[in-house]
């Protein structure tokens, strides 16, 4: 809900989620922060990329970079 709302105020809060340990919170979370998009999503992205263990969030997380790296 919160990528489709596109507000970058939920930008702190799915930051948090990013760390969550499901991961499929932590792949949703990615998809809405690419949705949002901006500064703070991007760097927050990039740092849950480099630590990510599950192959599917990192796939999410590289399609909401951009890089259309997407299973």
């Amino acid at each position: 809900a919160a990528g489709n709302w596109g507000d970058s105020a939920a930008v702190p809060v799915l930051t948090t989620l990013l760390q969550d340990m499901s991961s499929l919170v932590r792949g949703h979370t990615a998809w809405a922060l690419g949705r949002i998009g901006g500064a703070s999503a991007r760097v927050a992205l990039e740092q849950r990329l480099t630590i990510e263990p599950e192959e599917f969030v990192r796939a999410e997380i590289n399609h909401a970079l951009g890089l259309g790296i997407r299973h």
